[in-house]
Formats: structure tokens, sequence, C-alpha cells
């Protein structure tokens, strides 16, 4: 990990490589975020001045910003096409002292939302189209101002209200006069963190385009419209679907998509709601996963270097994850280079058991195929009244089989 000759950026071209190989003419979904990994536990073994600080300004750690691509046909992850590591120096300026309202785009850390979306549909040249998810942080009026093309669209949730061009009202003023276009059901993950309980949402919809008023805090050197004309979409969810005590789910999305009808709009919810995806994967490079905090690494280099090698692992646990079900499935070689691919082969023959029940139900040479016999590794009975295979399983099967294929490369060699 210390290894001067082994660099980040040699690390990020490889999952780049990947993504371009796999999303070739593929409608690309590019899920982006952020997030942290505090190191302040075991300060005293870092070496001085290796890392910097993170959200609270006191601990050491660092940032990750990801964009994951997925394809829009399967819904699986076909690689990782952007990612920036950085810590923030012990003393900063504050947004006072920087002029952060005047300050350009470019010298904020909210330009990696720009930044991750035009490398991305410039990595991805061969790619069909791209349709870009993110929260609340990305509601940058640059971003709809610069990015979007005949070939990239955006889904981002309202960070706040936004007053219209040419008129003295607002987003969530007109949202409030339009009629309701019609009910959608969708099904709502338990979420500990927000105390949000697993349950089927009933969200009423509403939808309109409107033009967008350029903030007047921005300069106008910064922008090349004074406004913007975007697609708001509504859900709202009914107060009889929820538990008083939770927060109801409420979203306003931004989008460049075309909305022409009710059905079109739920599209939109339902592409949005997939960007929990992208929290799935960084929950797995944290304590229930791969756990990259727990790291006792002496050098910041050496901890965003396992940090990197830690998505690539997580990327694939979510693969299998996705795939375990049969129900969103895909080529096995996309997924696994041709001598995992031998060993997965021959793992087919031992790991089939003696009874029907605990043969592979999938296809062979499948996504899901593969994700059953790694699930084996990892401890799953392979029978169907179990509880499916989860991250851990996954993880332990994966480490398994990585020693397996290292071990059989080791085998072949002359010696």
């Amino acid at each position: 990990m210390n290894n001067s000759r082994i660099t980040e950026s040699m690390l990020i071209e490889s999952f780049q490589r990947q993504s371009q190989i796999n999303c070739s003419g593929l409608h690309v979904i590019g899920i982006q975020d952020t997030t942290e990994y505090n190191y302040q536990h075991h300060k005293n073994r870092l070496k001085e001045d290796t890392l910097g600080r993170v959200v609270n300004n006191a601990d050491v750690g660092y940032f990750a910003h990801l964009m994951v691509v997925f394809d829009a046909k399967s819904c699986l992850p076909q690689g990782i096409s952007y990612c920036k590591m950085w810590s923030r120096p012990e003393k900063r300026l504050s947004k006072t002292e920087r002029d952060y309202k005047h300050q350009p785009i470019e010298e904020k850390e909210s330009y990696r939302w720009l930044e991750a979306a035009d490398q991305t549909r410039n990595l991805l040249d061969t790619a069909k189209h791209f349709t870009f998810l993110s929260d609340r942080e990305s509601d940058i009026y640059q971003l709809w101002d610069r990015v979007p093309d005949d070939k990239t669209d955006f889904i981002i949730r309202a960070r706040g209200d936004r007053f219209l061009s040419g008129q003295d009202t607002t987003v969530k003023d007109t949202l409030n006069k339009l009629p309701v276009s019609g009910t959608y059901t969708v099904n709502i993950r338990d979420d500990k963190r927000s105390k949000r309980t697993c349950r089927e949402a009933i969200i009423h919809v509403k939808y309109t385009e409107l033009s967008i008023r350029k903030p007047n805090k921005l300069d106008k050197d910064q922008v090349t419209n004074d406004h913007v004309t975007l697609i708001v979409v509504e859900a709202k969810e009914d107060p009889c679907s929820h538990n008083q005590a939770e927060q109801p789910i409420h979203w306003i999305l931004y989008t460049t998509h075309a909305v022409r009808n009710h059905e079109e709009a739920c599209r939109i919810i339902d592409w949005y709601s997939f960007r929990w995806q992208i929290e799935q994967f960084f929950r797995l490079t944290k304590s229930k996963g791969i756990d990259l905090e727990s790291s006792q690494l002496e050098t910041g280099d050496g901890l965003k270097k396992l940090g990197l090698m830690g998505f690539a692992s997580a990327l694939r646990i979510l693969q299998l994850r996705l795939a375990r079900d049969g129900i969103l499935n895909d080529r096995v070689e996309k997924y696994f280079n041709p001598m995992e691919i031998v060993v997965l082969r021959i793992l087919d023959k031992d790991l089939k058991g003696t009874t029907q029940k605990q043969q592979n139900p999938f296809p062979q040479l499948t996504l899901s195929w593969a994700a059953w016999l790694i699930a084996r590794l990892g401890g799953y009975s392979g029978y169907i009244s179990q509880s499916p295979p989860g991250p851990l399983t996954f993880k332990w099967g994966l480490n398994r089989f990585n020693q397996t294929v290292e071990a059989f490369i080791l085998f072949r060699k002359d010696v």
C-alpha cells in the first residue's frame, strides 16, 4: 500500500477501463455521492500530516466522491467512472474570508458534481445515453446551465425553493396550486438513521415544466443563461400510509427528461428511488461490510489506496447481491475475467449438493449463477428456505474465491 510506484490514479484508471468496456452502447444510469472515512480513533498511529480533516474540521480522514454507473435496462452496476479523494487542510479560510458566494465554482468542493458528470460522459463516449442521479447537495445552478445536452440528462432532488424566471413566484408556490396527476405506490426500505420503517407508500404525483431564474448571488460570468427550463416532479406521501412518528416522503425532483404524462412522471420517481444503490455501496465499505475505517495503516496514501481496492470489492459485492435472486441477471464475462470463470466452472461441480434443492438454480455462465457459487463459499447452504445471502456472506465468499483463484494460478505454473 505504501509502494510509491502504485498510485491512486493507476487504481482509478483500472476502474475506468472496465467501465468503458461494460457501458458501450448502453443507456447509463450514473449515481454520484460523497462519503467520508474517519481515522481519528488511531490518529496517534498515523504519520504526521499524511491525512487532513473531514467534515467536522477536527477529525482526521478523507472524503471520497464516486460515480457508480449502472445499465438502465438490467439495473446492474457496470463500474466506477469517477473517483475523487481529498481531505481539508487543518487551517482553512472561512466562507466569509473566501467570499464563498462569489468564488468560482471550480474553486469549491462542490465542483466535484459537475466534474464527475463531465468526466463520465467523456470517458464513456460510446454509451448511448446518460441519466445522472444525485441528492440535494448537487442542486447547483451551474450544473443545470453547463452540463445537460442531447445525450445527457439529470434527475436531482431539489435542495430548496427557487424563483421562476420573470416572476416573483417560486417552484413550491406553483406546485401548491397544481392538481394531482395521479397516485403511485412505492416500496420504502427501512433506514435506521432517519428512523424510517419498511412500508408501501402511497404517493401523490404532480409535474410541470418551469423556467428557473438564475440566483441573484451568482455572478454572470459563471453561467451562460439567466434561466434554465426544467421539468419539476413532486412526489408527496399520503398521510394515511406512514406512521405519524415518521417523516413522510416528500421529494421535489428537477429533471431534464421529457415528462408528458403521469406514467413518465412515475418513471422519474422510480429512477430517483434507484439512487439508494449508492447508499448501499458506501454501506458495504463501512463497519457492516469491508470496514475500511478499521485499517491500521500508517499513512494517508496507504489508506486511500486501500480504500480504492475496497471500492472494487464493494462494487463486486453489490453486483452479486443484486443478481442473487435471478431477477436481475447478465452474462458472467462482463463481471469476471476468463481465469475466474474457469475456477467458477470447477466450483460449480464441487459445490452442488446431492439433492435437487441444492443445485444451482440459475442458468450457467450468468451473474446469478456466479452469485450462488460465491454465496456457497461464504457459508450459504443453497436451500431456498434459508434467508438469502447478504453482504457479509458475499464478502466471506469472495475472500475464499480470490484465494482459490490465486492457488489455481500457482498450481498451473511450471515450477
